[in-house]
């Protein structure tokens, strides 16, 4: 997402392609020479140039090899993140590669009492072309100035007033942020609140009548359900790509923090970043954060975005001015369902407000907060609007006999 003065978004830490070996020189055509039409033919060679051919051949097939060894030598070494490094250079995030600081500019109010709301889908599903114009009114262009330069992004619009959502790498270090409406107005932004972990931030600019966009609830996508993506793909305002939800509850290691995302195969560029990612009735299901891609086009159709219900979270503590903390159950769970329905308890950490509160080994949980648990992911899901300090509600089975238990989620 740095910009390299030639007008197009060259990417950055959250957006950057991975490392290639160098292709061949190009030739060249010195001026004045014309290229011929004619159709390449094979050359019958002599018998007597086998000997070299045969060497050559072997030459390559070596440094093909070589290549192919080393790739898959490092491919081994470097876990799947949204970045990728130079060969040999450490995963981590580097503070000097990159600024996860909040801006230092202005500061807006928070305890406002604005909130996402997730609303539930009504009516039938729309066309791409309806839901581009539905969703474009409520997307934006945000410009960062840095002290290296300046970042480019994509926010969506949370109130008529003047509310942003955004990804915090897109204003990260910025000691200024102008946004572009819709209707081409330019407006400095002041800060609500960021939060670099969860890659979420909260502007706000000095207007009204902002068209907000709609937010639906990432718990409600199925696999292969329709989905697009909008915003500034490199530079060009306002791209509208389509796809389908390719996966869910996708563990994604993002600079040390595992994030769980929403996969999709609209193509997500550099620009896209904090720009939505809409359903097919017109809401914003997800924010784009994370793509893979690689230099030599092996990596197709890899974007993620960080599913709505997470976004409402981190949001509504932002805006509130509250502390953003994750949380965990305390336990562990086999991944298959138990034969009757549920999961079943591997371990319980005695640090843990599951254990405080009678939790064990063997234990089978059948429901939280009355919803049935079929599997993994009903937990994972439901973590995604959950921190630490919040209660869940669990129905349990333990040698035939049911009970409840408020179980209080901690820190990691």
């Amino acid at each position: 997402m740095n910009n390299q003065n030639n007008g197009l978004w060259q990417g950055g830490p959250w957006e950057q392609p991975a490392p290639a070996f160098p292709a061949p020189p190009a030739v060249r055509i010195p001026a004045g020479a014309s290229v011929s039409r004619r159709p390449v033919l094979r050359v019958r060679q002599k018998r007597r140039r086998w000997p070299a051919l045969l060497g050559f051949a072997a030459l390559i097939a070596a440094v093909c090899l070589s290549i192919l060894l080393l790739d898959r030598y490092f491919s081994q070494r470097r876990p799947l993140q949204d970045h990728f490094p130079p060969i040999g250079e450490d995963t981590r995030r580097d503070e000097d590669y990159y600024d996860q600081t909040p801006p230092s500019i202005p500061q807006a109010d928070t305890g406002t009492g604005v909130t996402v709301s997730l609303l539930p889908t009504q009516g039938e599903a729309l066309d791409y072309i309806q839901i581009y114009q539905q969703a474009v009114p409520s997307a934006v262009s945000i410009e960062s100035v840095t002290s290296r330069g300046y970042n480019t992004g994509t926010g969506v619009v949370l109130t008529q007033d003047g509310y942003l959502i955004t990804n915090a790498h897109v204003v990260a270090g910025a000691r200024s942020v102008r946004v572009t409406l819709h209707d081409n107005r330019i407006l400095t932004a002041s800060l609500v609140g960021f939060d670099a972990v969860e890659d979420l931030a909260v502007l706000k600019v000095d207007a009204e009548g902002l068209i907000p966009a709609r937010f639906g609830d990432s718990n409600t996508l199925r696999i292969g359900e329709p989905v697009a993506a909008l915003g500034d793909s490199l530079g060009y305002r306002a791209t509208f790509t389509d796809g389908i939800v390719s996966a869910l509850d996708r563990e994604v290691e993002v600079d040390a923090t595992t994030m769980i995302l929403i996969q999709t195969s609209a193509a997500i560029n550099f620009g896209n970043s904090g720009g939505p990612l809409l359903n097919q009735y017109g809401q914003v299901i997800g924010i784009n954060t994370v793509k893979i891609v690689s230099e030599d086009g092996s990596a197709e159709g890899l974007g993620f975005a960080i599913p709505s219900r997470r976004v409402k979270y981190v949001a509504d503590h932002l805006i509130a001015g509250e502390e953003v903390k994750a949380g965990i159950f305390g336990f562990t769970v086999y991944t298959r369902p138990s034969p009757g329905g549920g999961l079943e308890l591997k371990s319980v950490e005695r640090s843990s407000d599951a254990w405080t509160k009678g939790l064990r080994a063997g234990d089978i949980i059948t429901a939280a907060n009355g919803a049935a648990i079929t599997g993994l992911e009903d937990l994972t899901r439901l973590k995604l609007g959950l921190g630490a300090g919040d209660t869940v509600t669990l129905t349990c089975l333990r040698a035939g006999e049911t009970f409840t238990v408020d179980v209080e989620l901690v820190e990691p």
